[in-house]
């Protein structure tokens, strides 16, 4: 299990350090060639626009009521001797 986790974590750094931000959604990535040299590549992405919308939700009425109820309650009397 901690070799995995190991292996997983130093594939990802070096993942991460073979790229760089080269413009506005622009990266370029170092790939390995079959020879003993890397390639670079420029990988564009796209680009996300975030709009705030409204929805109608339907939601159930609820009627609360307050309740109440009667219930014998014992008293106790102490008298002294």
């Amino acid at each position: 299990m901690r070799k995995t986790a190991m292996t997983l974590a130093i594939a990802a750094l070096t993942a991460v350090a073979a790229c760089k931000k080269t413009g506005e959604n622009e990266f370029q990535v170092q790939t390995p060639n079959v020879d003993v040299k890397t390639d670079t590549t420029t990988i564009k992405t796209p680009d996300v626009d975030i709009v705030k919308d409204t929805a109608t939700v339907t939601v159930p009425k609820v009627d609360v009521r307050k309740d109440s109820a009667k219930v014998a309650v014992p008293k106790v009397r102490v008298t002294k001797p």
